[in-house]
């Protein structure tokens, strides 16, 4: 069965609108690969990956992809190259605000807050460094944070601890409502 990626640079996020602490760790790499190469020979990495969707906004990046994809082939990769993305996503990680596991123990909440999507949507924001509704997966949240009445009841059954009511207050600060 073949495996289709759509989106490997993330809408442009692991090229040019990568978080300056996660670009750093790829700058100055002997391979001299852009951040968006980066991502692309991860994916191609991959020995089940037949097809890799990826949105070119210009014809540079068009070629840029093109001349990358001549060389990303399955497990071409190195270890040193394969540690580089681990400190990269450690480093987005550090970014998260809200270290929810998405476990739905705080759910139903009273007031109809979707709690796991508002914090999903928070850590994206964060981690990014881009509060777009769009981009971050608020604007499909169905539960929004501003219906929250801080009740507490999803605190006491939080099993990470989360002070989730004034995650919720951060989330309305973030996203506006």
């Amino acid at each position: 069965m073949g495996v289709v990626v759509m989106e490997p640079i993330k809408g442009g996020k692991l090229g040019d609108k990568m978080p300056a602490p996660m670009r750093a760790i790829f700058e100055g790499r002997p391979e001299g690969w852009s951040p968006a190469e980066w991502a692309l020979r991860y994916v191609w990495n991959e020995p089940g990956v037949s097809l890799t969707l990826s949105g070119m906004t210009t014809m540079q990046h068009v070629e840029d992809n093109l001349a990358a994809a001549e060389k990303g082939l399955p497990n071409s990769l190195s270890a040193d190259e394969l540690a580089v993305y681990g400190r990269a996503a450690d480093v987005l990680r550090a970014s998260i605000k809200a270290d929810c596991t998405a476990c739905r123990y705080c759910m139903p909440c009273p007031s109809g807050v979707d709690i796991p999507g508002v914090l999903a949507a928070l850590n994206n924001a964060s981690m990014w460094n881009d509060p777009n509704p769009w981009l971050t997966g608020y604007l499909r949240v169905e539960g929004k944070a501003s219906l929250c009445t801080e009740c507490g009841a999803c605190e006491t059954m939080c099993p990470q601890g989360l002070p989730i009511p004034e995650l919720m207050k951060d989330a309305v600060a973030t996203f506006g409502n």
